[in-house]
């Protein structure tokens, strides 16, 4: 008898049904973005992107990209238009695009999820900085509607291809509007600025036949009602500083908690040994697995390159599934 596939161990977790071992972020998704559209500069370079915001990506920053804190490219959001210009969608080689980006993408084994562009919030960071983002949004609220309007607009027309020539089975939805303590601003704020036009976004992508899986970071237990209502049916990176728990019991049934990982402590600290990385892997799935409606999203920082990175990110994949498997055995 054949072992399961990680695409179908998935499908298991996500129907509600008992999987054979809990999935993890590594195995089981076949991350990607859209190579047409650059919204970060270059890939693990980063650069200029297609707005003209400067984007910072080093050995410092994990290799994610940053906006440039030196760089501002609008002081004043009602002159957004002065600024903003979208780039043809149409003009773009979608197809060659698909193909090419695909092309080691195994759709039997793994579950293709095409990551979106960068949510309002945080592109407004990149275009303004963070702490003039939050000025506008207090002291200009209309202006930003209206920018915000007009990039969902052209995001939700990016998502229509997407699905169109990408054909995912998960479509993430992205906006980090959360640190550790708390949204970055009122939930008055949020409801008035960036709800709706989640709801644009979820509304195109679920529309389109694919899953809603929608990323924000940080403690935001005051917006899971908001993020079910745009459709989301999984959150990554559920963190541990929210009620995972309380959380599943309270909405488990309509959305799926991709998370779970401890982002402190030794096992994530270059100098991490074998042991406490094992013991991490397993204390999140005890702590959240039991009932088999859990992924695990294990956030390892580092140039995925690095022989060290490569073996924590191994240590985790084995320990996951062997363990996991014992659980559900």
């Amino acid at each position: 008898m054949r072992e399961i596939t990680e695409r179908e161990n998935f499908f298991l977790v996500y129907n509600h049904q008992k999987p054979a071992w809990t999935p993890n972020f590594f195995e089981a998704y076949a991350p990607m973005g859209c190579s047409l559209l650059n919204n970060t500069g270059e890939y693990m370079k980063g650069g200029t992107d297609m707005f003209g915001v400067k984007w910072l990506c080093t050995e410092d920053t994990g290799w994610q990209p940053i906006p440039d804190p030196h760089f501002q490219l609008i002081d004043d959001i009602t002159e957004w238009k002065n600024y903003i210009e979208f780039p043809d969608l149409d003009a773009m080689d979608w197809e060659g695009g698909a193909e090419r980006d695909l092309a080691r993408v195994n759709r039997e084994e793994k579950v293709v999820a095409c990551f979106g562009m960068e949510g309002n919030f945080n592109r407004l960071q990149s275009l303004m900085g963070t702490t003039d983002a939050l000025i506008a949004m207090l002291e200009e609220p209309e202006a930003v509607a209206e920018f915000f309007e007009a990039h969902t607009k052209f995001k939700c027309e990016t998502i229509k291809r997407i699905a169109k020539y990408y054909k995912p089975d998960i479509y993430v939805n992205g906006d980090d509007v959360a640190s550790t303590s708390g949204t970055f601003f009122s939930k008055a704020m949020y409801d008035e600025l960036i709800h709706p036009f989640e709801m644009m976004l979820g509304k195109t992508a679920v529309e389109c036949g694919m899953i809603l899986e929608h990323h924000v970071c940080g403690k935001v237990e005051t917006i899971i009602p908001d993020i079910i209502e745009t459709g989301a049916t999984i959150w990554q990176t559920g963190q541990i500083m929210n009620d995972l728990n309380g959380i599943e019991e309270k909405y488990g049934d309509r959305l799926l908690i991709h998370g779970g990982w401890d982002s402190t402590g030794p096992h994530n600290a270059d100098t991490c040994t074998e042991d406490e990385v094992r013991a991490a892997t397993r204390k999140a799935l005890d702590d959240y697995a039991g009932n088999g409606h859990f992924m695990l999203f294990p956030i390892v920082l580092g140039d995925p390159a690095r022989p060290d990175i490569q073996k924590r990110r191994g240590w985790i994949t084995e320990e996951c599934k062997e363990y996991s498997s014992k659980l559900f055995a």
